[in-house]
């Protein structure tokens, strides 16, 4: 077995060149440094160096192993230099785009601003989400999938050690950009039938595989036209107030009247074509202190009002 104590004595020996030199800077002696590097070219079944008399010199496969040997040390050195005792506590997040959540977050924040804690949210995929949170690169992550994709969602996630937890249960919209007719005349009704959309990038659980949803009239999302994709809630808003596309996506989760900020959204059939709105987190494993905190203010905005 390779120690740390082998690998500082090989990088201190290939830097200054000789043994006796490795031994000052290491505070030790000629021949303990001698006896390390020994017991690691040993270990290795490798001539780590050539010996002369007045010093050293690497061979091809010390000068391979020298490379890694010194990103250990490297990552060895920052590991002391970190200090835990005064750093700000954390919260990692990921989630789908969705401007909801964008509100509630910011509300979160301004609650909770005086608080010594640090932020990183991230807007992403759901493929993208599950690998964030697997690999602990966040916390947990927000995301909408359909209901009718709940159970294999959910034996992929048991696969990858995650576990969801469902937290709304909403509707599927129909969101007509401003320039839209029906946006002036909703009377008229509205299918989804020759409609151009804008939708975000699908996934594999996501309402954005769309060819699922139909309108009351049984048209199919197929029947429209995806002449925009985008994974820019910018881009997604900027588009539905300038322009006549039509995006699908959940109802605001925390709005009784979706007019208030639609006045023309349809919504569509309900039952399995239903969103579910929830959390993923690592299996028996609990939320860090800011992940409850976030967690439970998100559970009372949702039901505040019902």
């Amino acid at each position: 077995m390779i120690d740390i104590k082998q690998l500082q004595f090989f990088v201190a020996c290939a830097k200054t060149g000789s043994f006796s030199r490795a031994a000052q800077l290491l505070y030790t002696t000629q021949p303990n440094v001698s006896k390390v590097i020994k017991s690691l070219e040993d270990s290795m079944n490798t001539e780590l160096f050539v010996r002369y008399t007045k010093g050293i010199r690497m061979t091809a496969a010390g000068e391979h192993v020298y490379k890694y040997a010194r990103r250990v040390m490297e990552n060895m050195e920052m590991l002391e230099q970190f200090e835990v005792k005064n750093e700000p506590e954390q919260l990692l997040i990921s989630c789908n785009p969705s401007s909801w959540f964008a509100d509630m977050f910011v509300e979160f924040y301004q609650q909770n601003k005086d608080e010594k804690v640090h932020y990183q949210i991230y807007s992403t995929s759901i493929r993208e989400i599950i690998q964030r949170v697997q690999e602990r690169t966040d916390d947990i992550g927000f995301l909408y999938v359909m209901k009718n994709q709940l159970s294999s969602f959910q034996y992929f996630l048991s696969r990858n050690y995650l576990e969801f937890e469902v937290m709304k249960t909403t509707d599927i919209m129909l969101y007509p950009g401003a320039g839209h007719p029906f946006w002036q005349n909703p009377a008229d009704g509205m299918n989804l039938s020759g409609q151009k959309l804008i939708q975000c990038f699908p996934d594999e659980f996501s309402l954005d595989n769309y060819w699922y949803v139909q309108d009351e009239n049984g048209d199919s999302a197929a029947d429209a036209e995806t002449v925009i994709t985008t994974n820019s809630d910018y881009i997604m808003e900027r588009m539905l107030k300038t322009g006549d596309l039509v995006n699908i996506s959940g109802a605001y989760l925390t709005e009784k009247d979706e007019t208030d900020a639609n006045p023309a959204a349809v919504s569509l059939l309900t039952g399995e074509q239903q969103i579910l709105f929830g959390y993923v987190k690592r299996q028996n494993e609990e939320l860090s202190k800011w992940g409850t905190k976030f967690v439970l203010f998100l559970k009372e905005k949702l039901f505040q009002r019902e």
